[in-house]
């Protein structure tokens, strides 16, 4: 996948090394968080087209529904729900180190990561259809932001975007 490849390309060696290092600590987990970020991607390209590459509610369900599928996926791999939740927020912090924005939209990219494995923590969804209407009805009541304080006020099952999409 051309997405996962530019992130790859985009990383220093220092931020490389320690992707293959966390990478081989959790090699069973690389296969279903590929599948969940191809899937990911997917979905979001389905149903908002280019919009989900800035800073909007598009945005915000992509990475919301990302880290939920990469712990569903790897949940079929193990048992241990914290050792899932650990390894996805692991990875997608890489991601967003690797491919750095301003400090508002990474923090926007934080939160909305964490929306998704809030989610999968507290819910017991693991159908992936049910999930994905969950993610678009979360994109309903996503909250247009504008600083670090609004993010950090916002509670860990609502989404934040910083972009209102064009009518």
């Amino acid at each position: 996948m051309n997405e996962i490849w530019a992130v790859i390309r985009r990383a220093r060696p220092g931020q490389l090394l320690q992707l293959v290092w966390l990478c081989l600590l959790h090699i069973r987990m690389i296969r279903p968080t590929y599948k969940a970020t191809k899937m990911a991607i997917g979905l979001a390209n389905d149903y908002f087209g280019a919009s989900h590459r800035r800073n909007t509610p598009a945005n915000a369900f992509r990475h919301a529904l990302w880290n939920w599928l990469i712990a569903k996926e790897c949940s079929e791999f193990t048992i241990d729900q914290e050792r899932i939740l650990l390894w996805t927020q692991k990875i997608t912090d890489m991601h967003e180190k690797i491919l750095p924005g301003n400090e508002l939209s990474n923090t926007m990219d934080l939160h909305n990561n964490a929306v998704g494995r809030a989610v999968f923590r507290k819910e017991n969804i693991r159908d992936r259809e049910i999930g994905v209407r969950l993610f678009l009805d979360k994109v309903q009541t996503s909250l247009l932001v504008s600083t670090l304080e609004e993010i950090y006020r916002a509670p860990d099952t609502r989404l934040v975007h910083l972009i209102d999409p064009t009518p």
